[in-house]
């Protein structure tokens, strides 16, 4: 039998629809935030264990210049090391008929058709190379889906001056390639770049490496150190032009992927929680403050003999009731943020399987902490109604002690009339609800600028990097240190505007016990399309007689400017010297140095040379320049800034606007509830006093006035104070999600305001439209009835 109680709690519920479903939908957006953001990261670290341990995911790398396979043994026996495996990797140019500039793609040599002890192959479609097979290929998955090949294509190679025909074997993934990104671009572009796994034989062919390997990927007995079996490596592998051992933390694939998973980490423990906190504080006092409205029903209900137990039972259920619903539309909504998450993150990261899977513990975790935050301002508001003798509780609250106060000395006459004297007297009557209504929407507006800002972000590092710094439209790489004469061979290309050269070496960074292993840009102190800037967008020239470093690889070097760090050519000789760090400069993409060409040139003792060109090209010439660089033996590689643009917007800012999108709705529902509910609420606790205010002959309008009034005052103090908390959040927020690949500008654009303003505003305006009927349907007779 449903008991009195129990009645009373189903007609509360479907009296207060409104609010029960706006309460709800608090709990549902911090629910499905957490759920969703924790099972997305536990969804995609799962996965990408699953395939490293599946596919032999090595532990060092190794990169050199060449040495005999006879030398293998010796690196077997370096204490820690378990399995050796050589190989023989290079960058080669694909003549692809569709493409409209050169192809660049990766070829590595196979010794077990991908069967490998190391790097194993995960064959899509077809097969790998047959052990002999001299002009067979496997090619990485996302070069073929991106340009349609299929097993039984060919494929035209540019090796050695000559095109040579491959045979397409198959299609394959790698736990190398996760995301497969052309040498020095820190985005993958998969139109445009390909990994190819061919045998040995045809690999030792092609480029004269007969009994050699240019390449190792080694691992690790069971807890084993690598930085002492990185130390041996070196020292046994400089004779033969190794660049440096690095762990698998440094391997390009494995960095960008790690720093996607731990900014998704700190995705789903930072964000999940502002969004938590603030959903969590705005249910506790939208509750506490809908258990206060009902002091008469409580003290009616406690002067009939109802225990104080068993009333405090009676608003647990309805807080039970609400967060519930709020956790079942949260958790449903957890699963589609997670899951369209992981279908942006599968073509951006290539793994054999990607799947959604609900992490249990954060859909329960969430259900507590909404059900925690509701049950203490439920409790607290009800103990200070019981705490009251039935008949004090029982009778409308006394009215508020009104007095002048400095607000009104410094308001003109004609601001001081009798309506506007109530508006103001209110609310600074009442400082405690005034401030929980000021702080729900001052919370609020963060939370729609958390959503949204993703897009200034992404313009202002667009900006910065492609447009301040990387000035030029297209960049060319060669195989190795070229004269600088070859500039002018580049600019007398048609269509060519300007052309100049870098200077671009493998480096290891040394200061203290700290190290890294970069790459240090020569540029020469008159460029112009390449030009790195310092925090306040003024550009920086390369000095003569020192290092400049990017503000994020200073950090991770812990050095300042003045400093001396140690710089280590990782090719050539390998000279080494001491160098004071002249500048500091700020890059939203990599961690790069940069030195004056000249001192770099005569630091590695190579002459007047260059490595790499940076060129501005007529647009309307870029396609036949394109064309024509295909069949350039001198050039390794061509990067156009168009297609890297349009690569960075496909991929890195296609998956943030997924994210964003989705955060911006969720924060649009808190605001809704926040402003309706504080909107429903304030009419319910100001029932008795307007009521009063119509029998003393005040219009419908005028109480209306009155009421809306102090809502408005509420609603623009707390959009006055949650636009600047908007930007110490984005602050924060910006801190912890950047890394080593990508610094994420805490930049917030104007129309951002406006539009998180602006959504408050339209939540206050539907809100007000909503509660206004009310007010003109108020029953006067019930709202002054006072019980005896």
């Amino acid at each position: 039998m449903v008991s009195l109680l129990d009645r009373k709690l189903l007609r509360d519920v479907a009296a207060m629809r409104g609010q029960v479903i706006t309460i709800a939908l608090l709990v549902a957006a911090g629910v499905a935030v957490f759920v969703g953001s924790v099972s997305t990261y536990n969804s995609l670290g799962t996965a990408v264990e699953r395939f490293y341990a599946t596919a032999r995911f090595p532990q060092v790398f190794v990169t050199l210049k060449r040495a005999p396979l006879s030398i293998v043994p010796q690196l077997n026996a370096i204490p820690g090391v378990a399995t050796v495996e050589a190989r023989i990797v290079r960058e080669v140019i694909v003549d692809w008929p569709a493409a409209s500039q050169p192809v660049s793609a990766r070829m590595v040599s196979l010794n077990h058709a991908g069967d490998e002890r190391l790097a194993r192959l995960h064959l899509r479609r077809g097969a790998a190379p047959e052990p002999g097979s001299p002009r067979s290929a496997a090619v990485n998955e996302a070069f073929a889906e991106a340009n349609g090949v299929n097993p039984g294509d060919d494929i035209r190679v540019l090796l050695n001056g000559k095109v040579e025909a491959f045979h397409v074997s198959g299609v394959a993934l790698s736990s190398e390639y996760v995301y497969a990104v052309k040498p020095g671009l820190p985005i993958p572009d998969d139109r445009l770049y390909a990994i190819l796994w061919v045998d040995r034989r045809a690999a030792e062919a092609a480029f004269d490496m007969k009994a050699a390997f240019n390449d190792a990927v080694i691992s690790l007995a069971p807890g084993a150190d690598p930085k002492p079996v990185i130390d041996e490596l070196d020292r046994l592998l400089e004779p033969y032009g190794s660049i440096g051992a690095v762990a698998r933390r440094d391997q390009p694939s494995n960095r960008f992927l790690e720093d996607e998973l731990n900014q998704q980490k700190v995705m789903s423990t930072t964000i999940p929680l502002i969004f938590f906190g603030v959903a969590a504080f705005l249910l506790n006092s939208a509750l506490g403050r809908l258990v206060a409205a009902q002091r008469e029903q409580i003290a009616a209900l406690k002067a009939l003999g109802f225990p104080t137990a068993t009333l405090m039972l009676h608003y647990l259920k309805l807080v039970l009731v609400i967060v519930l619903i709020g956790s079942a539309l949260g958790i449903a909504a957890g699963w589609g943020f997670g899951r369209a998450m992981i279908a942006s993150y599968q073509g951006f990261f290539r793994l054999p399987e990607l799947p959604f899977g609900l992490t249990p513990w954060s859909a329960v975790l969430g259900i507590a902490i909404s059900l925690t935050a509701a049950s203490l301002g439920v409790l607290t508001a009800l103990r200070q109604v019981v705490s009251l003798a039935p008949a004090v509780a029982m009778r409308p609250a006394a009215p508020l002690g009104f007095r002048r106060s400095w607000i009104e000395a410094l308001l003109p006459r004609a601001a001081t009339r009798s309506r506007r004297l109530m508006i103001l007297r209110n609310t600074a009557g009442r400082p405690f609800r005034s401030v929980l209504t000021v702080a729900g929407v001052a919370f609020a507006i963060p939370m729609m600028v958390l959503g949204i800002f993703w897009r200034d972000a992404i313009n202002e590092m667009i900006d910065l990097q492609f447009n301040l710094v990387e000035r030029g439209n297209a960049t060319v790489t060669f195989p190795h240190p070229l004269d600088r004469s070859i500039l002018r061979d580049l600019a007398r290309e048609p269509g060519v505007l300007v052309a100049e050269g870098q200077r671009i070496v493998p480096v290891r960074l040394r200061a203290g016990q700290r190290s890294y292993l970069t790459s240090v840009i020569g540029l020469s102190a008159g460029d112009e399309l390449r030009r790195p800037h310092d925090a306040i967008l003024h550009p920086i020239a390369a000095m003569p007689d020192g290092i400049t470093l990017t503000r994020r690889l200073a950090e991770r070097l812990d050095v300042m400017v003045g400093d001396i760090i140690a710089v280590e050519a990782m090719e050539g000789r390998r000279r080494k010297r001491d160098l004071p760090v002249t500048a500091i400069v700020d890059e939203s993409i990599g961690m790069a140095s940069y030195m004056e060409i000249e001192t770099l040139n005569r630091f590695t003792d190579e002459g007047a040379v260059i490595s790499a060109a940076s060129l501005y090209v007529e647009p309307t010439a870029m396609p036949a320049l394109g064309r024509r660089f295909k069949n350039l033996p001198t050039i390794e590689s061509v990067t156009m800034k168009a297609y890297t643009l349009s690569s960075f917007m496909e991929k890195i800012a296609g998956l943030v606007f997924v994210t964003a999108g989705i955060l911006a709705a969720f924060a649009t529902i808190i605001t809704v509830g926040v402003v309706y509910n504080s909107a429903r609420i304030s009419l319910q606790e100001r029932a008795w006093e307007l009521a009063s205010l119509r029998v003393l002959g005040f219009t419908r309008g005028e109480v209306g006035g009155i009421l809306f009034g102090e809502f408005a005052i509420e609603i623009v103090l707390g959009i006055l104070i949650g636009l600047p908390l908007s930007h110490a959040v984005i602050g924060l927020i910006a801190g912890f999600h950047s890394n080593e690949s990508f610094q994420i500008p805490a930049v917030i654009a104007t129309q951002t305001y406006f539009i998180a303003a602006g959504v408050v505003l339209a939540a206050a305006a539907a809100s007000a439209y909503i509660v206004k009927g009310r007010v003109d349907r108020l029953d006067l007779v019930a709202a002054l009835k006072t019980r005896e």
